[in-house]
């Protein structure tokens, strides 16, 4: 692979992003963040205390040599996706006298770079803030597309918008390895995505399907900024019902990680959320067989699995149920229409336990499946 970085501006609501990735990418962190505000004063660096002290202090020297005067507000958390831990991210940005005129830098996670993204779209109506994304679902689920904030128990409440105006991925910190349990879920958020948005999408990730699986890192990094693009433009629709296709599959991930724990990777859980809706969406005669099996065939070429659990059918059903009575007064599952073409459908009952009962048998631990 070329050392050039890569570079794409992708949309997002109410703005655009400026994302590089590459080798050393995070070197640029200092013009970013000079360019990022008037004139630099003080910067609020957030990020996991686990954070290796190598790349902490890499980035305190690129903003330092700026003229930046560097704070931290350092996690101890597993997750940092709450509403609760946004407040305490607001009481640090105001002990330190911050004002929108500052600059936010974070490096982490996709529950991290969410949170930030809430506080600092709003912190003083907006402060600046650049994101060092730590793998590739956080540039897809942290940057462009941020996953919404817990409030206590109740997960996935509080909607946040992209306010990241750039996006550093160095390739140095670890990712794009071919097989690792992140480049999988890159992969399948790379399948759901292009089912949500045309063929065309759809066409060129299958033709880079082989070449993403087998670990070609210039095909990889190429697919990834069209992918996360192509994310931006979907979420950034004015028609509502394109803007939740991004969500393809996620209701059953979510069910199927509450009923199983750990025992299931988000790879798996999010392909088979494709595959269980996909199944549905057959049964409902609003997908063709042909359309089905593509997926399909997708999933298995880009290398992502099939879970094996024990799960039982009745609470499954309740599990996709709760999903979404959580959040709305109505259960409608996003299924696919067709390839590029996502929509909500009306479920029946005695479908969905049907289906989950059918999901179950072939799915579970045992040797002997019906």
């Amino acid at each position: 692979m070329s050392d050039a970085l890569k570079r794409q501006w992708v949309p997002v609501a109410g703005g655009s992003c400026d994302v590089r990735l590459g080798y050393g990418a995070l070197e640029q962190a200092s013009t970013i963040a000079r360019d990022s505000v008037g004139r630099p004063r003080k910067a609020m660096v957030v990020a996991f205390s686990s954070s290796g002290d190598e790349v902490r202090e890499l980035l305190r020297r690129q903003l330092v040599h700026v003229g930046f005067e560097v704070g931290w507000h350092l996690l101890d958390v597993d997750s940092a996706r709450s509403v609760e831990q946004a407040m305490l991210l607001c009481e640090g940005l105001a002990k330190e006298h911050m004002t929108g005129e500052d600059l936010c830098c974070a490096m982490g996670d996709s529950d991290l770079l969410s949170m930030v993204a809430y506080v600092c779209g709003s912190w003083c109506g907006g402060m600046p803030y650049v994101a060092v994304p730590t793998d590739e679902v956080a540039l897809l689920e942290g940057v462009i597309t941020p996953r919404a904030l817990d409030v206590g128990k109740c997960r996935r409440m509080v909607s946040v918008q992209p306010s990241a105006q750039h996006a550093l991925l160095d390739l140095e910190l670890g990712v794009a390895k071919a097989g690792t349990q992140n480049a999988l879920h890159a992969n399948a958020l790379m399948a759901s995505t292009a089912m949500a948005s045309s063929e065309r999408v759809f066409s060129e990730l299958w033709d880079h399907a082989d070449d993403l699986a087998q670990g070609d890192e210039e095909v990889r990094l190429t697919q990834l900024l069209a992918t996360a693009k192509q994310r931006g433009l979907t979420a950034s629709s004015t028609a509502a019902a394109i803007r939740m296709s991004l969500d393809y599959g996620q209701s059953f991930s979510h069910a199927l990680g509450h009923l199983t724990g750990g025992e299931v990777a988000p790879s798996v859980r999010l392909a088979e959320g494709m595959r269980f809706c996909a199944r549905l969406a057959v049964a409902l005669d609003k997908l063709s067989i042909d359309d089905l099996l593509a997926q399909d065939e997708l999933l298995q070429m880009l290398g992502v699995g099939s879970a094996v659990c024990d799960v039982d059918a009745q609470e499954l059903a309740d599990a996709l149920r709760h999903e979404h009575y959580s959040h709305t007064n109505r259960f409608m599952l996003l299924v696919p229409f067709g390839i590029g073409r996502v929509r909500l459908a009306a479920v029946p009952k005695d479908l969905l336990l049907e289906h989950a009962q059918a999901w179950c048998s072939v799915h579970r631990k045992t040797t002997e499946r019906r």
